[in-house]
C-alpha cells in the first residue's frame, strides 16, 4: 500500500513535522527508541537476540507510546544491550516489520538494528584524531578516488585482511609500498571512498563486489568491508580505525553519498514505515525514475529533508568524514543542500562538498529548484563535477570512439582556453568545478583513448593520458582523478573485452594490480603525476596572462605569472614537435610529460614533444 502520492498538504505538515532525534539514543539509566510513524495505529519493538533474519525467535516484545507529530517512544531496560531490534507497524489491521531508519549500527545484511554505545566502537587515539588538511583552499586540493575492495583484494596488496577496511588500514604500515602509503607519496590531499554505508547489492555472508550505489542503511557502516558482518561493533571500529589511518598518512577522507536514489524503494524501512513518503511517486503510483535506478528520493518533504541533513551531520561528527561526494545531486533540491552544508559547516566548517550536477527527469512532489549545474548560483558551497572539460579531453562518454583534444578532435581551442580559465556556462566560479578525466564511472582515461585510437601503441596511448591529465591540472578549479588513473589503469575482464561500467563485475576487472608499480614506464606516468600535483599544491595560484595559438595546429602556449616570475604552460596534442620562441630569460623545465626533458633548461626557444605538456618556470 502507498500512502503518499504527489503533495504533502500542508495541514500533514503541520500536524506531523518533527524536529526532534529519531531513532536509538542510550542514556546512563536507560535505553530509548523514536520512530516517526504518523498513519500508523500502533507501533511495537521486536527484541531479538540475532541480528540476523535467518533466526527468526523474538525474545520481547515492548509496546511503544505515542508521544507527538506521529512519533512513538519505548523506553527499554539496560539488559537489551547487544541485541538487535525490529519496528513493528500497525496500519489499518496490516503489521509491517522495519528495521529503524536511523539504525547506526546493525547485524549481518543491515535488516535489524542493534542496541550499542557508540562510545565503545571509538579506536585508541580517536578523540585526537582530526583533519589533515583543514585550512587547505579548494584550490590546492587534489582528491584520489578509490574503492576499499579494490585497494587490497589483489594477491599483489600483500596485507593480511584483503578487501576490507583492515587491510587499507593495513596498507598504511611502514614497510608498505601500497595502497594508503602509495596514495600519499603521490601527494594528493584527499581520499574518496565509494560507498561505504550499509547497501544492499552485496550479500555479507558471501561478499561478491559492488560499488555500493544501494543504499539500505544510510547511518550504518557496510559489512562486506568488515571481518566480522555479523557483530555491529566490529564494522564501526574498522572503518574509523581505517579514517585515523587515513588521517596520520596527511590524507583528509571524501565520502560518497547516494541520497538520490535507495537500493528498492518497496523495502526500504522508511517507506515500509511510511509507506511511499521517501520517494517520488506520481498520482498514478508510478515512481519516479530520473536516477535510472527504480527511484527518486523526495528530498522536498520535510522529513525527508530532516533525515538527509541528520545523516550528513552524523557522518561528520562521529566519523569524523571531511568532505562529502553525493551521487546525482540534482535529484536533491537546493534548500536541503543548502542547509546540511550550513549545519555542517556550524559545527565542522573544513568540511568539503561536492556533487553530479546533472539534469535528470524526476518527478517532483512540490515546487523547489534542484541542485543541478544550472543551479550553481543557489549553492555556493556545493562544487560540481564538470563533465565539460572531461568530454573536451578524452571525447563524449556516450559515443566511446569519439575523440576529444587529447587524441586528434579539431578545432576546441576556444572551449579549452575558457576551460583553463574555470569559465563555464553554469559558473564562473572555479571553486565550483571539480575537474576530471576519469571517475569510477564509464570508462578508464586510458580504456577511452584505447577504445577510440584501437591500432594505436600504448606509448601514443600513455601521452594522450598524460596530456589529458596536464590540462586537468593547470585548469582553475579542484582536480580529482581515479585511483590507478596515474598508471594508465585498465579494466579488462577475463575474456580480454574492456570493461566501460564495472558496477558489479569480478575482482578480476576491478581489483588494482600492485604489480604495475614494477614496470619502467608505468614509473615515469607515476611520476609525471606527482610533478603535477606539486604544481597543483605549490602554483595554484598562478595568473593565466595570455594564450599563443599555433600555427596550422591546434597547440597551444599560455602566459603566465606567479608573484614575480614568469611560467609558461606548453600544450601540444599533435603527433609531431613543435617549438615556440620565448620571452627574454631562462627557464627551467618544472613539469613534462617526456621524462627525458625534465629539469632541463630553455633560453629562446623550446620544443614541445609530440603529445606533449610542459610547464616552464623562469629562472
Amino acid at each position: 500500500m502507498i500512502l503518499y502520492l504527489g503533495k504533502i498538504s500542508k495541514e500533514f505538515n503541520s500536524k506531523y513535522n518533527y524536529d526532534g532525534q529519531l531513532g536509538l539514543k542510550v542514556t546512563e539509566e536507560s535505553i530509548e527508541l523514536r520512530v516517526w510513524a504518523p498513519e500508523a495505529d500502533s507501533v511495537s519493538v521486536n527484541i531479538y537476540e540475532s541480528g540476523d533474519i535467518s533466526d527468526n525467535a523474538i525474545s520481547i516484545t515492548i509496546p511503544m507510546d505515542y508521544q507527538e507529530k506521529g512519533v512513538f517512544l519505548a523506553r527499554i531496560d539496560k539488559s537489551c544491550m547487544g541485541r538487535f531490534y525490529t519496528y513493528m507497524v500497525n496500519r489499518n489491521g496490516e503489521a509491517t516489520e522495519a528495521c529503524d531508519p536511523y539504525a547506526k549500527a546493525v547485524g549481518v545484511n543491515g535488516d535489524r538494528a542493534a542496541i550499542i554505545d557508540l562510545k565503545a566502537t571509538n579506536p585508541k587515539g580517536w578523540e585526537n584524531d582530526t583533519n589533515p588538511n583543514a585550512s587547505l583552499p579548494a584550490n590546492e586540493r587534489v582528491i584520489y578516488e578509490a574503492h576499499v575492495r579494490d585497494l587490497t583484494k589483489s594477491d599483489s596488496s600483500n596485507v593480511k585482511h584483503k578487501g576490507l577496511f583492515k587491510g587499507v588500514t593495513e596498507s598504511a604500515a611502514e614497510d608498505s609500498k601500497i595502497g594508503l602509503n602509495y596514495i600519499a607519496d603521490l601527494g594528493v590531499t584527499h581520499i574518496q571512498f565509494l560507498p561505504i554505508y550499509d547497501f544492499g547489492s552485496v550479500d555479507e555472508k558471501n561478499p561478491g563486489f559492488n560499488w555500493g550505489y544501494d543504499p539500505k542503511n544510510y547511518f550504518a557502516v557496510e559489512g562486506s568491508y568488515s571481518t566480522d558482518p555479523y557483530n555491529p561493533i566490529a564494522r564501526i571500529t574498522e572503518l574509523k580505525e581505517m579514517i585515523m589511518a587515513c588521517h596520520n598518512k596527511g590524507l583528509s577522507v571524501v565520502m560518497d553519498v547516494v541520497l538520490n536514489h535507495v537500493f528498492d524503494a518497496k523495502s526500504f524501512c522508511f517507506n515500509k514505515i511510511v509507506p511511499g513518503y521517501f520517494s517520488r511517486i506520481d498520482s498514478n503510483g508510478i515512481y519516479s525514475n530520473g536516477s535510472f535506478c527504480g527511484n527518486d528520493t523526495a528530498s522536498e518533504r520535510y522529513m525527508v529533508s530532516k533525515y538527509i541533513v541528520d545523516n550528513i551531520l552524523y557522518w561528520a561528527k562521529e566519523y569524523h568524514i571531511d568532505g562529502f561526494r553525493f551521487d546525482l545531486v540534482g535529484l536533491i533540491d537546493v534548500d536541503t543542500i543548502n542547509e546540511l552544508i550550513e549545519k555542517v559547516h556550524a559545527i565542522r566548517p573544513d568540511v568539503i562538498f561536492h556533487g553530479e550536477g546533472w539534469e535528470l527527469p524526476t518527478v517532483m512532489t512540490a515546487v523547489k529548484p534542484l541542485a543541478t549545474q544550472m543551479n550553481a548560483d543557489k549553492t555556493p558551497e556545493l562544487a560540481y563535477f564538470d563533465d565539460v572539460i572531461r568530454n573536451l579531453l578524452r571525447g563524449d562518454n556516450f559515443h566511446p570512439t569519439e575523440k576529444g583534444y587529447c587524441n586528434g578532435a579539431k578545432s576546441m581551442k576556444s572551449l579549452l582556453k575558457t576551460c583553463l580559465m574555470g569559465k563555464r556556462y553554469y559558473t564562473s566560479n572555479c571553486n565550483q568545478l571539480i575537474n576530471y578525466v576519469s571517475c569510477h564511472d564509464d570508462y578508464t582515461l586510458y580504456d577511452k583513448f584505447k577504445v577510440a585510437g584501437a591500432d594505436l601503441a600504448d606509448d601514443i596511448l600513455y601521452k594522450q593520458c598524460m596530456l589529458a591529465a596536464g590540462i586537468c591540472f593547470i585548469s582553475k578549479g579542484t582536480p580529482l582523478i581515479l585511483n590507478g588513473e596515474e598508471f594508465a589503469r585498465t579494466k579488462v575482464d577475463e575474456e580480454g573485452n574492456i570493461v566501460s561500467n564495472s558496477y558489479n563485475s569480478s575482482d578480476f576487472v576491478n581489483a588494482i594490480d600492485w604489480n604495475v608499480l614494477k614496470d619502467a614506464k608505468k614509473q615515469e606516468m607515476i611520476k609525471y603525476y606527482k610533478s603535477l600535483i606539486v604544481f597543483k599544491r605549490n602554483y595554484a595560484n598562478v595568473k593565466f596572462e595570455g594564450f599563443k595559438d599555433g600555427i596550422d595546429d591546434e597547440s597551444l602556449l599560455i602566459n603566465g605569472s606567479l608573484g614575480d616570475k614568469r611560467i609558461v604552460i606548453l600544450i601540444n596534442p599533435e603527433n609531431k614537435e613543435i617549438s615556440y620562441n620565448l620571452s627574454e630569460g631562462t627557464y627551467n623545465t618544472i613539469v613534462c610529460s617526456d621524462s627525458k626533458l625534465v629539469s632541463k633548461q630553455y633560453e629562446g626557444s623550446v620544443t614541445v614533444p609530440s603529445v606533449g605538456f610542459m610547464v616552464l618556470e623562469e629562472n
